[in-house]
C-alpha cells in the first residue's frame, strides 16, 4: 500500500496549481534553474587566468555560490561556454573533433557554428537537473514513509494520503536564462525551444510527463548579436539566425536587454527584443536599456587593465550590477549586490564592485545622452513622419544619442591636444602606407578619418539632404566598392564640446572594438552606424502565436461561462458512458 501511496504522491504533479505554498508545502518543492550562455569567444575557465570574465560568467559564479551556500534548496546554475571557445560538455571522440573544428578554426566566432550544440546541451542539463531532483525527493519520500510505517503510528490510510498529497515532489519550476552576444541569441532561442516543449493551459504552462508547472521567470541578455551559419553583418539582410526563432515570447515574465550604444563593428548588428510587426514590446514590463560603450564594455570580457591604453573593464560592472538587481527582483536565486558584498567580499571585490568614481563619471555620460535624446528623436521621426514613436524608434533614438555623446567626447579630447587612450595600442605597430582617398584600411582614429573625408578627392562637396557620400574601396577586393554616408548630426556632434567628466569616462573605460577587428578587413568607418534588427517570427512561431491568441480568448471568458461549459462537457461525457448500457437494456 505504501508503494501505491508513493506513486500517488509523484502523480500529484499532474494537477498542481501555482498557488502559494501552504504550511505543509516545503519551499524546496519549488525548483529554480538558471542557464547562462557565455558570449562569443568567452569561456569562464580560459578567462580565469586574466580575470576577463564576461557578465554572464560572473552572474553564473554568483548563482553557483548561492546554490553552494543553500544546499538544501533545489537551486541549479547551468553554465554553457561561448561560441568560438572549447565546449564545456563531455563529448565522444568524433564529437570532440567536430567541436574542436567549430570552436578553433575561426568558424565559431566568425560564423557562429556550434550554437545548436550548445542549445541541446542547455536542454540536456535542464532535464538532468530535474531528474536528479525527482530522484532525491522520491528516495526521501520512501525513507520517510518507511520510518512512518515502522514507528507504528496509528494513523489511517486516509490521513497519510492527505498529508502526502499536500507535500508535492515538484510544486513548480522557475527557469531563468542569461546570455551575451551570440550567447544572448542562444538564450533567446533556448527559451523558445523550451517553451515549445511545454503544454499551455488557462492555468499556465506545464513541462514534462509529470506536467510540472513551469514559469519562465527571467531572461537577462546583454547586447544580442545573432549569427549562426554565416558571418553576421551590418547590411540589411534577412539571413540573421536563419531557421531559429529569436522573438521573445510574451510568456516570459520578465525580460531585460542591455544594448551597447557605441558598438560599430560591421559584423555586430544588434537584435532588439521588440516585435518586427509593430515595433512594440510583447510585455509592457520588459526593459531594453541603452548603455554607452562597446559590445564588451556592456557584456564584459575585457582585461581588468589594458597596459597600453590604461583602459579598465570597470564600467562593465555597472550593466552587470543593473542586471543582477533586475534578476534578484524577479526572483532569480542569486545574491543581491549588497548581500554579495556582505557574504562573499572577495568575490564581490574581484568581479562585481562598482567603484564610486566610475559611477560618478557614468552618471555624467547618462545626463549628456539624455540631453541629446530630443534632437535624436526628431531625426528618427523625420525619417518616418507618418509613424508614431514606438519602442523600436525610441531605442534607435537612444542609440543615436549615445553616438552623439561618443563623437563629442572624442572630438573634445582631440581638440584639447590630449592623447586619446585608445590610440596608444597602435603606436609602433606595422602599418602599410595607404592612400586613404581610395582605401578603407582602418584609420588610426576618428580624427584621422575626419581628415581623410575632408581631403578625399571623392568626397562630395555638396550635400544631399544633410548627408555626405564618399566612395571607399574594400581592402579585401579593389573590385568591390561601397558607400559610406555621413549624416550632418555626426559631424556636428564631433564639433560639439562636452564636459570633462564625459571625456574622462571615454578615456578611462571605453575600448575601441573596431580597430584591428578581423585585421581591419571589414568595411571600416567610425561614422557607419550600427544596424538594428527586429527578429521575425518563424512559421512555427506564428502557429504558436495563433494558438496562444485563441487560448487567450477562451481563457478570458467569464468564469461562470467557463464553468457551465465544463459542466456541459461533464454531463455529456456521463451520457456517453451510460449510452452503451441503455442500448443493451433496450
Amino acid at each position: 500500500m505504501l508503494s501505491e501511496e508513493l506513486k500517488r504522491i509523484i502523480n500529484v504533479n499532474n494537477d498542481v496549481s501555482n498557488d502559494s505554498p501552504t504550511k505543509k508545502q516545503d519551499c524546496s518543492d519549488v525548483v529554480n534553474i538558471s542557464v547562462f550562455f557565455d558570449g562569443t569567444g568567452n569561456n569562464k575557465e580560459a578567462d580565469e587566468k586574466n580575470q576577463k570574465w564576461s557578465n554572464p560568467a560572473r552572474l553564473w559564479r554568483n548563482a553557483a555560490q548561492y546554490t553552494l551556500d543553500h544546499k538544501k534548496d533545489p537551486d541549479h546554475a547551468i553554465y554553457v561556454s561561448g561560441v568560438g571557445t572549447n565546449f564545456n560538455a563531455e563529448l565522444g571522440i568524433f564529437q570532440r573533433t567536430i567541436s574542436w573544428m567549430q570552436d578553433n578554426l575561426a568558424l565559431g566566432s566568425g560564423a557562429g557554428l556550434g550554437g545548436a550544440r550548445r542549445l541541446d546541451y542547455g536542454e540536456e542539463q535542464f532535464n538532468d537537473h530535474l531528474k536528479k531532483i525527482l530522484e532525491i525527493k522520491v528516495k526521501s519520500a520512501e525513507k520517510n514513509l518507511s520510518q512512518y510505517a515502522t514507528a507504528g503510528k496509528a494513523t489511517s490510510e486516509t490521513e497519510l494520503s492527505q498529508c502526502l498529497s499536500e507535500h508535492r515532489l515538484i510544486k513548480k519550476i522557475n527557469i531563468s536564462v542569461f546570455g551575451f552576444s551570440r550567447g544572448a541569441a542562444l538564450a533567446r532561442a533556448f527559451t523558445n525551444q523550451m517553451l515549445g516543449k511545454c503544454e499551455s493551459t488557462c492555468d499556465g504552462l506545464t513541462y514534462g510527463e509529470k506536467k510540472s508547472p513551469i514559469e519562465f521567470q527571467f531572461l537577462g541578455i546583454f547586447d544580442t548579436v545573432a549569427s549562426f551559419g554565416l558571418p553576421s553583418t551590418n547590411l540589411l539582410n534577412n539571413l540573421t539566425f536563419k531557421g531559429r526563432d529569436m522573438v521573445v515570447d510574451e510568456r516570459v515574465k520578465m525580460c531585460v536587454h542591455h544594448v551597447a550604444g557605441n558598438e560599430q563593428r560591421f559584423a555586430f548588428p544588434v537584435d532588439l527584443i521588440c516585435k518586427r510587426e509593430d515595433g512594440t514590446l510583447a510585455n509592457s514590463k520588459w526593459k531594453e536599456v541603452v548603455y554607452p560603450g562597446m559590445h564588451s564594455d556592456v557584456g564584459g570580457g575585457y582585461m581588468p587593465l589594458d597596459e597600453k591604453t590604461k583602459i579598465t573593464d570597470h564600467f562593465a560592472r555597472i550593466p552587470l550590477r543593473d542586471m543582477l538587481n533586475e534578476a534578484v527582483q524577479a526572483g532569480v536565486r542569486m545574491y543581491s549586490y549588497e548581500q554579495l558584498q556582505k557574504e562573499h567580499g572577495d568575490l564581490f571585490k574581484t568581479q562585481f564592485e562598482v567603484l564610486p568614481q566610475v559611477e560618478t563619471l557614468y552618471q555624467s555620460v547618462v545626463r549628456d545622452m539624455q540631453s541629446q535624446e530630443a534632437t535624436a528623436m526628431q531625426l528618427i521621426q523625420a525619417k518616418n513622419p507618418d509613424q508614431a514613436m514606438k519602442h523600436r524608434e525610441q531605442i534607435k533614438a537612444k542609440m543615436m544619442a549615445a553616438m552623439k555623446t561618443y563623437y563629442s567626447a572624442y572630438g573634445t579630447i582631440q581638440r584639447s591636444g590630449e592623447a586619446i587612450a585608445t590610440e596608444q595600442e597602435r603606436k609602433g605597430t606595422m602599418r602599410r602606407t595607404v592612400d586613404y582617398s581610395v582605401a578603407a584600411f582602418g584609420p588610426a582614429s576618428m580624427a584621422e578619418e575626419i581628415r581623410r573625408l575632408r581631403a578625399s578627392q571623392n568626397f562630395t562637396a555638396s550635400k544631399n539632404g544633410g548627408i555626405n557620400i564618399f566612395r571607399v574601396l574594400s581592402p579585401v577586393s579593389k573590385l568591390y566598392e561601397y558607400l559610406i554616408s555621413i549624416d550632418g548630426w555626426e559631424l556636428e556632434s564631433w564639433e560639439r564640446d562636452t564636459i570633462q567628466p564625459v571625456a574622462d569616462f571615454y578615456q578611462q573605460y571605453v575600448h575601441d572594438s573596431k580597430y584591428g577587428f578581423l585585421f581591419n578587413a571589414e568595411p571600416f568607418s567610425y561614422f557607419y552606424q550600427r544596424t538594428v534588427f527586429e527578429p521575425r517570427r518563424s512559421r512555427q512561431g506564428q502557429e504558436i502565436d495563433k494558438k496562444l491568441s485563441e487560448q487567450k480568448i477562451m481563457c478570458s471568458k467569464d468564469p461562470e461561462v467557463q464553468q457551465q461549459q465544463l459542466m456541459d462537457s461533464f454531463q455529456q461525457s456521463k451520457l456517453d458512458q451510460q449510452q452503451p448500457a441503455l442500448d443493451a437494456a433496450s
